[in-house]
């Protein structure tokens, strides 16, 4: 199977299993610091934001959206953001989605290139699938928060 169908069908599945997750309440037996663990701690989370960040840098789908942004202060939000979310000792202090992208004109379209490229990001530092589903089911439910443009590509 070629990586973009695998891929769009992870995607799929994700939202699919997300949905399921918040309705149930539950991901079996893992829990949040296990996960932090399988990123690799603060260190392998900061090492995957970098790559993650480059790979937004050199996607020409979605780049310029990132064009006039503070990279490091960027950097730094999202490796508190993902920590938290994976059950780390980090704690986001930063707008909340709705406030991060007001403006912004984000299609649908352009969310789905960006979590392609942090699905990349994860792959390359082989996080395992379990854990990648996990952040993903955390990541899904923030579409409308940021995707504000419609039209042919919203």
């Amino acid at each position: 199977m070629n990586s973009k169908l695998s891929a769009s069908l992870r995607k799929s599945a994700i939202i699919g299993v997300s949905v399921g997750a918040l309705t149930f309440g539950a991901w079996g037996t893992a829990n949040a610091s296990d996960y932090y663990q399988q990123f690799g701690g603060k260190a392998g989370i900061t090492a995957l934001i970098n790559t993650f960040v480059g790979n937004v840098a050199n996607d020409p789908h979605i780049n310029y959206y990132f064009a006039h942004a503070n990279i490091p202060a960027l950097k730094f939000a999202l490796v508190n953001q993902v920590c938290m979310a994976v059950g780390g000792p980090c704690k986001y202090t930063g707008p909340n989605m709705t406030d991060a992208h007001r403006g912004m004109q984000i299609t649908t379209a352009a969310f789905n290139y960006l979590s392609q490229d942090m699905i990349n990001a994860m792959d390359a530092h082989r996080i395992p699938i379990g854990a990648q589903n996990y952040l993903l089911s955390l990541l899904a439910p923030m579409e409308p928060q940021i995707v504000t443009a419609t039209g042919p590509l919203g």
